[in-house]
């Protein structure tokens, strides 16, 4: 009998433990079968390695070996070099005495360790056969250290968690008005004079404070870089645990901080042209000092990363500069150009053959596209569509949509002074498809997805983490195991797992259990008397906020956290409002309401005023209700509903809405009429 109990508590145990691996795997293994039993971790275990390469069983599974402390005679054997087509693939078979792996590469044994550190649990790994390769080869995360600078033992700690979920790249951010924050022999006063600023919050500094940059080690700023020993010690430590580092350098764009260190590489005006443009991030394109500083700069990076590919940003140019230098206009001549945009096009082809002479491959934003570059990869931030026009032009893409793969937005219902952040919870993350709608050849230059986080609003280590995490495992799965995913309810049952797991490991992941979720009057249509009517617009809405167009404030839907959802329709402009809904027919009403959003910062607020007014013919109109607002300053978002309440009856309702300035946004979703 006790023999007896002792056997059911080890088959308990390994159930359990089963239990887990099968339903905490992240990412998912292509093709998994669990056996009976399982190999229980001791160490020293036997390592029997056929192999060139090394095995190091303490990194992985450290936090399942340090408390072991019977010794079994287990063995891990690592097979003759198996014939893999991808080198990160492995096959792992898993029994009582054996742990057997057989990889093609180094890193397919890395992916291999740390799917077993995942499936140890309490020092026992269930019988398990594995074999498993990924979808995409680039499965990364992007880190803005411009705009906020994070120390080097927190890069590492991103590492470590994003290496466990086999991501592969780590996006470097390092320039950008925000400071300059790489070491270089060649151009110090790069971070002599623009690594440190006069405040630390980004958004302050560029929209509120004083716009400086200070001297290094001012003891009144904020600032710092890396030097170049401490960039070795982070490409050193990411790539042992099989991930690659990118450094951005931005070009021709977001160059404030180099034009401050090195003013003559700025546009000068047409009437004095020794004279340089204030108030210009562009370098001048005309000037040939730019193109041999761009080079001696790419050099001296490339001497330090080893990475197949530079990334050299390309977004969001103004080119408003170039339009009146003349060293622009003398080289648009040149290039018998009539567009200015043709200066950028030529600057990106130009640093691709340089990087190319190299042996590198130039990264840039989705802007770069018209450049018809050679040896050229985009990271397409906007949607699907100019990922389809980079690859109609021959290039490999990597997906990063703002939509769905920018984790600087925030994950739950915003809250807070930068609540004007977009809403992007795990399921919108989880759910994006990098290949939707692209034929199988178009497919092909899908090179994989990253996730990136802007740190114009992240101050810390602890906001950088809740912004990362869950979300982060989102992107690992969708970049290994592609299409054929869990659905998302699956999926959230095993993050939630996860997150539990991170934050007892001291990462601060946001808490899942406790996500409030999408603001619920977005997630049931609303039924009254105005659905499906027609509305006739006598001032348009604003083509960047259209929402569903005209049929947006009769749709019976209204909108979410964020005013740029597609269901919050925007207007701007003094007297913006001005619409007409017909019912049909005379009807009785006894309630007409609107909802708005009130958010200061990113310049939303209430309607100076609003006037209901009815008619039986659509010529004669009469007053229900009229509100005037004050202007409301006051940091945050907040939902308002303005309602009248009474008696009448009429075909036609006009709404008519003013703003406090021209500058003023308005955002409403719905007019709702009982």
């Amino acid at each position: 009998m006790k023999h007896r109990c002792l056997l059911t508590t080890v088959l308990l145990v390994i159930v359990a433990c089963v239990a887990v691996a099968s339903d905490g795997l992240l990412p998912r293994p292509r093709q998994l079968t669990f056996g009976s039993g399982a190999f229980r971790l001791s160490e020293p275990c036997h390592i029997d390695n056929h192999t060139p390469f090394s095995l190091d069983i303490s990194t992985p599974l450290r936090f399942v070996t340090e408390n072991t402390s019977k010794i079994h005679q287990n063995a891990i054997i690592l097979d003759g070099i198996g014939h893999f087509e991808h080198p990160e693939a492995y096959r792992l078979h898993v029994s009582p005495d054996t742990i057997r792996i057989a990889v093609g590469t180094q890193t397919g044994l890395l992916r291999a360790m740390q799917t077993l550190s995942q499936l140890a649990s309490g020092g026992i790994i269930p019988a398990v056969d594995i074999t498993d390769w990924p979808a995409y080869t680039w499965r990364g995360v992007m880190i803005d250290l411009s705009r906020h600078l994070f120390p080097l033992d927190v890069l590492k700690r991103q590492v470590d968690v994003a290496a466990s979920y086999k991501l592969n790249r780590l996006h470097l951010h390092l320039t950008d008005a925000g400071g300059w924050r790489l070491q270089l022999d060649g151009w110090p006063l790069l971070t002599e004079r623009t690594a440190w600023r006069t405040a630390s919050g980004w958004h302050d500094w560029w929209t509120r404070g004083d716009r400086r940059y200070l001297p290094a080690h001012s003891s009144t700023g904020y600032g710092g870089f890396y030097t170049k020993a401490e960039m070795r010690e982070l490409i050193q430590y990411a790539t042992a645990h099989g991930m690659e580092v990118i450094p951005e350098i931005e070009m021709p764009g977001h160059s404030e901080e180099v034009l401050a260190a090195y003013p003559e590489l700025t546009c000068v005006s047409e009437a004095d042209s020794t004279r340089h443009v204030t108030r210009s991030g562009d370098l001048c394109l005309g000037n040939p000092q730019t193109y041999s500083f761009l080079e001696s700069v790419l050099t001296e990076v490339m001497e330090l990363f080893p990475s197949a590919y530079i990334h050299v940003g390309g977004d969001e140019a103004g080119m408003t500069a170039w339009r009146t230098c003349p060293r622009c206009q003398r080289k648009m001549h040149e290039l018998g150009a009539t567009d200015v945009k043709a200066l950028q096009t030529n600057l990106i082809r130009h640093i691709a053959n340089f990087l190319s002479r190299h042996g590198r491959q130039l990264l840039g934003w989705d802007e770069i596209i018209d450049a018809q570059l050679p040896n050229t990869t985009v990271m397409v931030w906007r949607d699907a569509a100019h990922a389809r026009n980079a690859i109609r032009q021959g290039l490999d893409v990597v997906m990063a949509p703002c939509a769905n793969c920018y984790f600087n937005n925030w994950q739950d219902a915003p809250v807070g002074e930068h609540a004007d952040l977009g809403y992007l919870p795990l399921d919108k993350a989880y759910t994006f498809d990098p290949a939707e709608g692209m034929t199988p050849a178009e497919a092909a230059h899908v090179q994989g997805v990253q996730a990136c986080v802007w740190t114009e609003f992240i101050h810390s280590p602890e906001q950088l983490e809740c912004h990362l995490y869950p979300r982060l495992l989102a992107t690992a799965e969708i970049g290994w195991h592609g299409s054929g995913k869990l659905t998302f309810s699956e999926f959230r049952e095993i993050a939630l797992k996860h997150t539990a797991r991170l934050r007892a490991q001291g990462i601060n992941a946001f808490d899942l259990s406790q996500e409030i979720g999408q603001r619920p009057a977005s997630l049931k249509p609303d039924r009254h008397k105005a659905v499906g009517a027609a509305v006739t617009y006598q001032r348009p809405f604003s083509r960047y906020y259209p929402a569903a167009g005209a049929a947006t404030l009769t749709d019976g839907l209204h909108g979410g956290w964020h005013h740029g959802d597609q269901r919050w329709q925007g207007f701007i402009g003094p007297e913006c409002i001005d619409v007409t809904i017909d019912l049909g027919r005379r009807t009785r009403i006894r309630s007409i309401s609107m909802e708005f959003m009130q958010n200061a910062s990113p310049d939303i607020y209430l309607p100076a005023s609003l006037t209901y007014t009815v008619s039986d013919d659509g010529q004669h109109f009469r007053q229900l209700w009229q509100h005037e607002e004050p202007k409301q300053t006051k940091p945050g978002l907040t939902f308002h509903t303005w309602e009248w309440k009474g008696h009448a009856r009429a075909r036609y309702i006009r709404v008519q809405g003013s703003s406090h300035d021209r500058n003023a946004w308005i955002f409403t979703d719905e007019i709702v009429i009982n």
